[in-house]
């Protein structure tokens, strides 16, 4: 299972519209996915209509040790969004994780050991982080292959990245994990000089790490988040 977290402290940069569509298009080209929510907003759930009221666990419950049993399977806490296509959800009580945890051996692992039992079930895992770089974040890291990225093409998003890419780096070391960085540029408006001069400005200072694809700004993608679907169902 090939798993890609998507991670930026800075909100507004498309973080869980690249999670929903990515996933969503890996599933319509035929490969089991998986998204996963670690954002106690739960975004992903409601980005994919998924009625908050109806959710009774979530990702939480798969890394918790409750007292009256063994953590919750993964299989156990998804819902299917299409074929091929599943989402472990979250909510507001993921916040708590961090407290929970704080101290414990493992804590950084409770991801990593919850996907365990599905690695051979999906093809690719797609986890949407919080905006911060904490527990939750680190677990993700932990449990990944890969990191994108979105960074939107304006002025602050650049002085951002640099500290995002700094936090990264000392996370990736922190963490042992042979793990990939990318950077995807997002929002870019081409009519404007501003998303061209940073986008050439990303170019520059971050050619190693960027990734050759950008996404454009577009009223469809935020319209499709709107209805509940990815744009692979709203506007494919």
């Amino acid at each position: 299972m090939r798993t890609i977290a998507i991670i930026n402290q800075k909100g507004g940069c498309g973080k869980t519209t690249t999670s929903i569509n990515l996933a969503a298009c890996m599933a319509r080209l035929g490969n089991k996915t998986l998204l996963i929510d670690m954002d106690p907003q739960g975004h992903c759930g409601v980005g994919l209509a998924v009625p908050e009221e109806q959710i009774e666990r979530t990702i939480f419950d798969a890394m918790i040790e409750p007292t009256d049993g063994r953590p919750a399977a993964i299989p156990e806490i998804t819902w299917q969004i299409a074929s091929d296509f599943d989402l472990a959800p979250a909510n507001i009580r993921l916040a708590a994780f961090e407290q929970l945890f704080a101290g414990r051996d493992g804590r950084e692992d409770r991801l990593k050991t919850a996907l365990e039992g599905v690695k051979n079930s999906y093809a690719w895992c797609f986890i949407d982080c919080p905006p911060n770089v904490g527990l939750l974040t680190f677990n993700a890291l932990r449990a990944c292959d890969e990191v994108i990225v979105p960074v939107e093409t304006g002025y602050f998003s650049l002085h951002g990245l640099t500290k995002m890419m700094e936090t990264l780096e000392m996370m990736r070391e922190k963490c042992g994990n042979e793990i990939t960085i990318r950077v995807l540029p997002t929002l870019y408006d081409t009519r404007t000089k501003l998303a061209r001069e940073v986008l050439s400005e990303l170019r520059a200072k971050f050619r190693d790490y960027l990734m050759e694809s950008t996404v454009n700004f577009n009223t469809k993608l935020k319209e499709a988040a709107s209805f509940g679907q990815p744009i692979t169902e709203y506007d494919p």
